[in-house]
């Protein structure tokens, strides 16, 4: 079996959990912001005394309409109904920007009782928290949802977003936790000093799943709080490490659902390129570290079929590093598909990559991380504060729709079909397990109304 995973940390230093992967008894996918809503909306009706909320977000509404499932609610409903029932409840927003005013959002949520909510501000001010996040810890649960899906309005209409969301349930969503208590704890100390990403991870809840979670930080600025991060001083590039050893270890294909797809630039470089110390100052970094970009074209050379759908070339946030991965990727006798969403249509937001899903051997990385160089480099520019979860399944794709394949191969298939049903609603994939990925590359992009559903990146 590959081993995908980035290697354990040295065992009892202060970064050994960003390290640890673990068992985890499920993993549910969201590819729309209504069903995720949804699901935020019920788990929240179940929350009372003893049971945790918490909530991170880039961009955030307190007062939106969250679900009419359960007849119509509102975000701030949900939250003072858990509160009713003595629920903890925590909020934590990035500084507010010109796409959330976030100030006013803590304000609103404080006003609503909501008394945990906070923002933190400690990164440079022109960076910010992109992570998009949330945990519940119930009576007999826990649950941790990563991705790239805020809890906001604009996302679910007129015309909406494509995007994609993990739920962990089990034990690998107390792991996931400790990312979000790691950043709270450096606003608001720990009760009794003993910091939550060093407390044990409860027992185990089943083995359907293997999950490890990554980060991205850019280095961490001197605090107020008197909290002090004692490893990966110089930015954290967990994230990138676990994408570079993906693509290095990939055999047959890679699937990249992408909202920017532009080159990353350099890659990080070392501070100490031979080792030494336990934890290094950068021990999440290979020892050769190279640019995404190279690495993909590595795999491309050796086979590995590419495939990559992402907005319209207008949709990067500097198109022509669009233009310089692409020409990058062209060519040769493997051609990568590289496809865009018609700009009439839904926006790409979604940040996934799916490694061999034809093979039982799959891996996918689900998070809030773009491929461009402020979600995976400090180098440059100052990077972004991201947060993503990498997962091996050992169950079959039923669960989403597709039986007696692997659950990545299923995945796929869910995220292709809700693209061509975005303009043809009447559209079901053929779940056909001999299909092979040519096969299904070619009924992604069959002609609806006598035309290609996408565009090609050129």
């Amino acid at each position: 079996m590959t081993d995908w995973f980035l290697p354990a940390g040295g065992p009892g230093s202060p970064d050994e959990w960003c390290f640890q992967t673990v068992t985890t008894a499920d993993i549910k996918i969201y590819a729309d912001y209504q069903s995720y809503y949804d699901r935020l909306a019920g788990l929240m009706s179940q929350a009372k005394e003893n049971c945790d909320v918490f909530l991170a977000g880039w961009a955030f509404t307190v007062h939106m309409v969250l679900t009419e499932k359960f007849g119509i609610l509102g975000l701030v409903d949900c939250l003072q109904g858990a509160l009713g029932r003595k629920a903890r409840i925590r909020l934590m927003l990035t500084r507010s920007h010109s796409w959330s005013d976030n100030a006013k959002e803590v304000a609103d949520a404080i006003k609503a009782k909501v008394s945990e909510a906070v923002i933190d501000d400690q990164l440079h001010p022109d960076t910010s928290f992109h992570q998009k996040a949330a945990f519940f810890k119930l009576d007999s649960s826990a649950h941790l949802f990563v991705g790239g899906m805020d809890v906001a309005l604009g996302r679910r209409t007129d015309p909406g977003w494509f995007d994609v969301q993990a739920e962990i349930i089990g034990t690998g969503a107390h792991l996931g936790r400790k990312t979000l208590e790691e950043r709270w704890e450096s606003i608001k100390l720990p009760l009794g000093g003993l910091s939550s990403t060093q407390q044990s991870l409860p027992p185990g809840s089943g083995d359907a799943h293997r999950v490890q979670f990554v980060r991205t930080y850019p280095p961490f600025p001197t605090d107020t709080t008197n909290w002090k991060r004692t490893y990966a001083k110089n930015g954290e590039h967990t994230y990138y490490g676990l994408l570079s050893k993906a693509i290095g270890a990939a055999t047959e294909s890679i699937y990249i659902e992408e909202q920017f797809f532009q080159t990353m630039g350099a890659a990080p470089s070392r501070t100490n390129p031979t080792g030494g110390s336990s934890p290094r100052e950068r021990s999440d970094l290979p020892d050769l570290p190279r640019s995404l970009d190279d690495l993909l074209q590595d795999a491309i050379s050796r086979g590995v079929k590419l495939v990559v759908i992402s907005n319209n070339r207008g949709g990067a946030a500097n198109p022509p590093l669009r233009d310089t991965l692409v020409q990058t990727l062209k060519g040769g006798a493997n051609p990568p598909v590289l496809l865009q969403v018609p700009s009439a249509k839904k926006f790409m937001h979604s940040k996934v990559w799916i490694f061999d899903d034809h093979t039982d051997d799959a891996f996918v990385v689900i998070g809030s991380a773009n491929l461009w160089q402020p979600s995976l480099t400090s180098t440059g520019l100052f990077a972004e504060g991201e947060f993503g979860v990498g997962f091996t399944s050992k169950v079959d794709g039923t669960s989403l729709g597709f039986e007696k394949v692997s659950f990545a191969r299923a995945l796929r298939i869910k995220l292709w079909e809700r693209l061509r049903q975005d303009q043809d609603p009447t559209y079901t994939w053929p779940r056909d397990k001999s299909a092979t990925l040519d096969d299904e590359i070619k009924e992604l992009r069959k002609p609806i109304g006598g035309a290609d559903p996408f565009t090609v990146m050129a």
